[in-house]
């Protein structure tokens, strides 16, 4: 049976010219969030109220900053591993661009092949359940399901 917490899982991604990534297996849903928020910016509208607008700029920043745990750049020893996010997120606006881009193209492919395999194992296990359904709401023999108001 699969767990529906994710484990702190590594895989190590090395990149066309040897280098290596170190990146988390699957976010959490408390990973995902940060990414989320960190692609995101505060506005005031016109009257007063603050919303978030998504900023399409800082998705592929963001991502990459949510699933870095460390790396093995040639030539560089800027550190990684235990940075928090927002240092994660700094220390990668310092990139090169065609670098940065292609430690996201690494990380987006990381990132497809691991709902594919999630969506075959939620697939593979859906032959194996063991038939206990959830219980169907009551029903009255007269008719649909009124509650009381006491």
């Amino acid at each position: 049976m699969r767990s529906r917490f994710v484990q702190p899982h590594t895989d190590v991604l090395t990149l066309p010219n040897g280098d290596t990534l170190i990146v988390k297996r699957r976010l959490n849903i408390g990973e995902q969030r940060e990414s989320y928020r960190a692609c995101s910016t505060l506005t005031e509208d016109g009257d007063g109220s603050v919303k978030r607008v998504p900023d399409p700029h800082l998705i592929g920043i963001a991502k990459v900053a949510a699933y870095l745990v460390d790396w093995n750049l040639a030539g560089d020893d800027a550190p990684v591993r235990g940075l928090d996010f927002q240092a994660r997120f700094a220390l990668l606006d310092n990139l090169e661009p065609e670098d940065f881009y292609e430690i996201k193209d690494a990380i987006d492919a990381h990132e497809a092949a691991m709902i594919a395999e999630r969506v075959a194992e939620k697939n593979g296990q859906a032959g194996e359940r063991n038939g206990l359904a959830i219980s169907p709401l009551p029903s009255n023999a007269a008719g649909p399901l009124t509650l009381s108001a006491n």
